[in-house]
């Protein structure tokens, strides 16, 4: 046994001594990890995706062609989809303002009060809730405003409850406030709303 080689405590040499580092091969140089090895390997393929700059090969320009078909199919797909119902539906048939008897609006005159007096009356209980809640803190062209946004959910429910559009139902609404039909409370609803005073203090 030579003078550099020196048994362990055991008897044996130390195995930490005779196995090679982890990570270090025979010839003492850094072994590469096989995920950092198999990234290189596909850096090339991936920068074809680097769209931030120029094409270096063909198969990266014709990947960029690719993605730019296929974005612009995408786009014209949604672009029809949105577009195409505006501009090949047909116009809605006129509302006549007046036909036979009492009709106006295609609706006779009893159901044209009918959806009026729900109009009021809901009209009529938001104000007394804006009022007994202090909506707004009282401003008045605020506390108008939102109930601007409640007199169009009860005009949607008055025109899914009677079967008719929209804009029949807001003519009727009109038609009632012009000829001062009475709400539930025997009063006409005010023809009138306040000036535009857009708060400051939010």
């Amino acid at each position: 046994m030579s003078g550099d080689e020196r048994p362990s405590a055991g008897g044996e040499a130390s195995p930490a001594r005779d196995a090679p580092a982890a990570g270090v091969d025979e010839a003492g140089e850094g072994r590469e990890p096989v995920a950092l090895r198999e990234a290189r390997r596909l850096l090339p393929y991936l920068r074809m995706f680097d769209f931030a700059g120029s094409p270096r090969s063909k198969a990266a320009w014709a990947v960029r062609v690719a993605a730019l078909g296929v974005a612009l199919v995408v786009l014209w797909r949604r672009v029809e989809a949105a577009t195409l119902p505006l501009l090949s539906a047909k116009p809605p048939p006129a509302i006549p303002t007046e036909e036979i008897d009492d009709y106006r609006f295609r609706l006779p005159e009893r159901t044209r009060r009918a959806i009026f007096a729900e109009l009021a009356a809901a009209e009529l209980a938001e104000r007394a809730r804006a009022i007994q809640a202090n909506t707004w803190k009282g401003h008045l062209w605020s506390r108008e405003d939102d109930r601007g946004h409640y007199e169009r959910v009860a005009v949607r429910a008055a025109a899914a409850k009677h079967k008719i559009s929209l804009t029949q139902t807001y003519l009727v609404l009109d038609e009632g406030i012009r000829e001062r039909w009475p709400g539930p409370d025997g009063k006409p609803l005010p023809a009138t709303t306040p000036a535009l005073d857009i708060r400051s203090n939010w």
